[in-house]
């Protein structure tokens, strides 16, 4: 479980003049390469599963030009047939803004997750950003996020992290047509230099919003250079990760909605554990007030 500290900073900001928000949502999820099957030749398990979650936050402005939000958010996953791989998430944050030429950002997160009703890990993260809207057709936005990540069982694995990025969006009708682009940079030190690694990302959003349905396509890349020689390849192991997914929301009205999104990811690396590709699906119901 999260600190109850952790929680109480999502909401420290004075609550003068603040919006309540809150939603729920039940998804159903499936996913063709859940884990290895010793007993298939194929390597993989397809599994069926169901993920509910919720939120409820606050959000307002003091003084007129800076803008809050505090928020807390629960998710739990359980798949069918397959161990292992149940989870419960909860995470917090709190967001800090300012309305400007160049608007300032500052948010703090942190989230705890568990794994069949064990404490798995720890994530604390800080992000400072800074955006700008150039003329009616673009819009950056820079930020740093730094991270501390802790795991229950497996301290080698303990890590911070240093991501850095931009992002490019292409304002075609404001919001509601827009083509993003981003490019990112992280450093990964874990406690054992077997984990630790230089990472490079790259990517394309396409948003359309038409009536009461909204349309994504997203494509990104990622690739990542560890530092150690793994003896069991004689060099260091090196991924390559492409994700593609396609998704519709429709609005339905009073607050619901109808989402689903189909995706394809594609792990290439010279460890033949993180070498495979998996297909997912997703369709829920979701409520927000």
């Amino acid at each position: 479980m999260l600190k109850a500290a952790a929680f109480a900073a999502a909401f420290s900001a004075s609550a003068a003049a603040a919006e309540f928000q809150a939603g729920v949502s039940l998804l159903a999820e499936y996913d063709s390469n859940v884990l290895p099957d010793p007993d298939s030749e194929t390597d993989s398990v397809a599994a069926w599963g169901a993920r509910q979650s919720a939120y409820f936050g606050l959000e307002g402005h003091w003084p007129q030009r800076v803008e809050w939000q505090g928020r807390y958010d629960v998710s739990q996953s359980v798949w069918q047939d397959v161990e292992g791989f149940n989870s419960l998430m909860q995470s917090g944050y709190l967001r800090v803004s300012r309305d400007a030429a160049f608007s300032p950002e500052l948010a703090i997160l942190a989230a705890d997750v568990s794994v069949d009703n064990v404490d798995f890990m720890q994530l604390m993260r800080i992000t400072p950003a800074l955006s700008t809207l150039v003329g009616s057709t673009w819009y950056f936005r820079g930020q740093l996020d730094l991270s501390q990540k802790t795991f229950v069982d497996y301290p080698e694995r303990d890590a911070q992290q240093v991501y850095g990025r931009v992002l490019a969006y292409w304002l075609f009708d404001k919001t509601r047509r827009y083509l993003s682009m981003q490019l990112g940079a992280k450093r990964e030190e874990a406690e054992q230099d077997l984990y630790s690694y230089w990472g490079s990302v790259a990517g394309l959003k396409w948003r359309q919003k038409m009536k009461s349905l909204q349309w994504t396509l997203v494509l990104k890349s990622e690739q990542r250079d560890y530092d150690e020689i793994r003896s069991s390849l004689g060099e260091p192991r090196q991924d390559r990760r492409v994700r593609i997914s396609s998704g519709l929301e429709w609005t339905l009205g009073a607050g619901f909605s109808v989402a689903a999104e189909i995706g394809h990811d594609h792990y290439q690396s010279n460890l033949d554990v993180a070498d495979y590709a998996q297909n997912r699906a997703e369709i829920g119901l979701s409520w927000d007030y």
